[in-house]
């Protein structure tokens, strides 16, 4: 049996992918500019978009950082040619759950 594309491009890194998103947000931020221009509106964070916030101020102060490994896996990713290695990411998934659990 063979299934193909039922539900279009999967892929995430699509350049088509990210142009959309990117769509998106400059949508949203134009509204939320809009909107701000009202007297009186208010802006509310939800909870995880604060420790979202808090998180990726801490990693990019934290000094282990490694900039050049970090900007090179986004042009990867921008460029479509990222490729991770798998077995490597489920070896460390399942580590990490193990870990966990003990």
């Amino acid at each position: 049996m063979e299934i193909k594309k039922l539900y279009g491009d999967m892929n995430a890194y699509s350049p088509q992918s990210l142009q959309e998103s990117q769509r998106v947000q400059q949508d949203q931020s134009s509204q939320s500019a809009g909107n701000a221009a009202k007297a009186g509106d208010t802006i509310a964070l939800s909870p995880e978009a604060r420790l979202l916030a808090t998180t990726v101020n801490a990693a990019g102060s934290a000094s282990d950082t490694r900039t050049e490994k970090v900007r090179s896996l986004k042009e990867q990713v921008q460029a479509g040619t990222y490729k991770p290695d798998i077995r490597k990411a489920a070896t460390n998934l399942l580590r990490d759950e193990i870990s966990l659990n003990s």
